[in-house]
């Protein structure tokens, strides 16, 4: 496998054409001396950096997108949907609800057995991840999303356990109308039905959203069902001129998601759809309740800014896998604060930024053995009787988990000329973790503590060679603790936390560049990183077929150089064209593993050997045609990802006689066709819309799992798939 990438880099480019939304609050003007008024953009702005910047200003690498690009002709199935055309970002569509996307910026993330993991994910300025660093994406509606943003790179100093990056999203805006009600229908391949309805507006200084969608999926896999409910709902109400509170409410139930599981090379290139009769059997599946709300309040004044956030969820997880039951019941929350305030040294300007996040997880485990579903009932079941059928084996686990972490971080922006800028912050993280042993039959009592801390320094600088322009380096560190799944799984089968799993460590160094030519239309960013991880967290399973529990230990020493590029290009107004490309060389520096050769154990050292299940080349092509006056529209979207390898040893490992063709996932292309059309009335408008994925009906692995026993590291995709949807907008007057 080849991953060419040049000794001395391109600079970072970052395109962003699309003028920003109207926005509640004040918005900074760019310097437009020289420049003809005629073509000068309104400047693009992002919040994820906990306060209002813009974004030639930030001195790393940051995307944006918009709500069109989220959800127009989209089932808002995956992440992926909306960040696929962004650098940096690779989102695994897993073709599997119950483990969900697996999602990785610069390669970081790629650990996660289901869930994300290295990354931030904010909604409506609640936190997605947990105290303890796992996310979750069952209460992400995308349906109702108006915006994402995607901070690349170690992002410590501002949100602590965020080692890949942020990714923040917001809910749509309301309309200027005090209603509109819209009801909207999707059906597609594999028994795909989606039934969404919205209903949002405006009353004087009050805004609201309501967003209700539910789903059914029979999924590309046999063992695959799945099935959904979910209600966002967000209210704003506009105290005055400087105060904003914002109310937030999620609920998500999920009565059955089947997990197909992963297959080995053989399996998946023969029979793509199958799941083994093991994976059955043990009726692998979840079921899902939650709910997170908070309660937002902010304030803005010329020359200052604040917000503080109370939040908090609930959740209950009953989880079968190959091997054992999971039960699971988790509360957690916390607060938020941040306040930022500008003022002016001289001919420059500074503005500094505190704030202050303490969070508390508190998880109820408990896991039994699996003895499985009836032997007549294996590959008959596709609903939740699974859970009536399943029997529990013997408890094997008892125990109470509990995370506190508290994290406070300071950041001052200088401006010495109006031209550079220049950023230093740092923050303290600390996390304490205690394990509560209630099962004590055993004759063992395995509680214990652990704590985790570091601080995490940034200083960035940005100058602007002209107003459309932005140049800019950083050197940051971060850290991404074990989450309480990674710790209290153990090969050995003990109680209480793994006490040799530590956290990742990371430094990093970015350069790049960013700006806009208008005249032309275009937009462009282009970046080069390298990193440094000690520790890093990888996945690996124990050999033992009646089991697919997933494990993790530290790796010695990692290293990631890598170039990520954005252009797009506007030659008219209707049509819009966009390429992005992602290349990484992301190796081990020291990895000493132990293996058994010719009845010896023996320490083998794996550097030089390419981390598994990142890709080092990615591609994205798009094109968009959207008529100006009839409201259709067309999107041509073309990605090449490369060939990976699925395991630490990059091949057989010592001793073995297997091809090394069984340890790649091969590197595959896509095409991706929708389209539609639009109409919006003074009181009733419409779309109808249809969508073609897989368009060559390529044979491709979607997503593997590292180091997986048996070498069955392979998850399917879907060959071509098909979906139509229509929506029906009701509402008086106009946005």
């Amino acid at each position: 496998m080849k991953t060419i990438l040049p000794a001395c880099g391109f600079l970072f480019l970052h395109l962003f054409l699309h003028p920003l939304p109207a926005h509640a609050w004040p918005q900074s003007t760019p310097d437009t001396t020289d420049v003809d008024v005629d073509h000068v953009l309104q400047p693009i702005e992002v919040t994820a950096t906990r306060y209002i910047r813009e974004i030639l200003d930030i001195p790393y690498a940051v995307d944006r997108v918009d709500r069109d690009e989220i959800q127009r002709a989209e089932p808002g199935l995956s992440l992926e949907e909306s960040v696929r055309g962004l650098p940096g970002i690779i989102v695994n569509n897993r073709n599997n609800v119950s483990q969900g996307d697996r999602i990785s910026i610069r390669g970081l993330g790629s650990r996660a057995s289901f869930g994300v993991r290295g990354v931030k994910l904010v909604l409506d300025g609640i936190p997605l991840t947990m105290a303890d660093g796992q996310s979750q994406l069952n209460n992400l509606d995308l349906t109702s999303a108006g915006q994402i943003e995607v901070l690349r790179g170690p992002s410590s100093s501002l949100y602590g356990n965020a080692a890949g990056g942020v990714i923040q999203i917001r809910t749509e805006d309301a309309p200027d109308r005090p209603i509109e009600v819209t009801p909207r229908f999707i059906t597609g391949s594999h028994g795909l039905r989606r039934l969404q309805g919205k209903a949002a507006g405006t009353a004087g200084g009050n805004r609201f959203l309501v967003n209700f969608n539910t789903l059914w999926f029979d999924g590309f896999r046999d063992h695959a069902f799945a099935r959904s409910t979910g209600i966002n709902s967000v209210g704003k109400r506009r105290i005055d001129d400087t105060w904003t509170m914002t109310a937030v409410a999620n609920y998500y139930n999920a009565p059955y998601q089947y997990n197909p599981s992963s297959l080995d090379k053989a399996t998946a290139e023969s029979d793509p759809a199958s799941a083994r009769t093991f994976v059955q059997r043990q009726g692998a599946s979840k079921e899902i309740r939650q709910f997170q709300g908070g309660l937002s309040l902010r304030y803005e004044a010329p020359g200052a800014e604040g917000e503080i956030t109370v939040f908090g969820m609930g959740r209950t997880l009953f989880n079968p896998i190959p091997g054992r039951i999971i039960d699971l019941d988790r509360m957690a929350g916390g607060i938020r604060g941040v306040y930022s305030r500008e003022g002016g040294i001289g001919n420059g300007g500074y503005r500094m930024t505190a704030g202050l996040d303490l969070e508390i997880q508190r998880d109820e485990r408990r896991e039994y053995g699996n003895a499985g579903i009836p032997g007549d009932l294996v590959g008959t079941l596709d609903d939740a009787r699974v859970f009536d059928e399943i029997s529990r084996g013997d408890k094997l686990l008892d125990q109470e988990e509990g995370v506190d972490g508290f994290g406070p971080f300071v950041e001052l922006e200088w401006s010495p000329g109006p031209e550079v800028s220049i950023t230093a912050g740092g923050r303290y993280d600390r996390f304490r973790y205690e394990a509560t042993d209630r099962f004590l039959s055993d004759q063992t009592d395995d509680s214990g503590t652990r704590n985790m801390a570091q601080f995490s320094p940034h200083l960035g600088v940005a100058f602007r060679p002209a107003p459309l322009t932005a140049v800019y380096g950083n050197f940051s560190t971060a850290f991404q603790t074990p989450t309480t799944t990674e710790l209290s799984n153990q090969p050995t089968q003990a109680g209480g936390f793994n006490p040799d799993l530590e956290p990742e460590r990371i430094r990093g160094f970015e350069a790049g560049v960013k700006g806009f030519l208008p005249d032309a239309g275009l937009a462009y960013d282009a970046a080069l990183f390298t990193f440094g991880i000690r520790n890093m967290l990888l996945p690996f399973q124990i050999d033992n077929p009646e089991t697919d529990e997933v494990f993790f230990r530290n790796a010695g020493k990692t290293r990631n150089r890598g170039i990520e590029l954005k252009l797009t290009w506007s030659p008219l107004p209707p049509v819009n064209l966009a390429m992005a490309y992602t290349g990484m060389q992301f190796k081990f520096d020291d990895f000493e593993v132990e293996r058994e050769v010719d009845g010896t154990t023996r320490l083998v050292q794996l550097s030089d050997n390419e981390v598994p299940g990142v890709p080092p080349h990615h591609l994205f092509a798009g094109f968009t045609y959207t008529h100006p006056d009839n409201g259709a529209f067309v999107e041509l979207n073309a990605q090449w990802t490369a060939e990976y390898f699925a395991n630490d040893f990059n091949g057989p490992a010592p001793g073995s006689g297997k091809p090394v063709s069984d340890f790649v996932n091969d590197g595959y292309g896509l095409v991706d066709l929708r389209a539609g059309i639009t109409y919006q009335g003074a009181t009733v408008g419409g779309v109808l819309f249809a969508g073609v994925n897989n368009l060559f009906d390529t044979r491709y692995n979607g997503s593997i799992v590292p180091n997986a026993f048996g070498d069955r590291f392979f998850e399917p995709a879907a060959g071509r798939t098909w979906y139509v949807g229509f929506g029906l907008p009701i509402g008086a007057g106009s946005r």
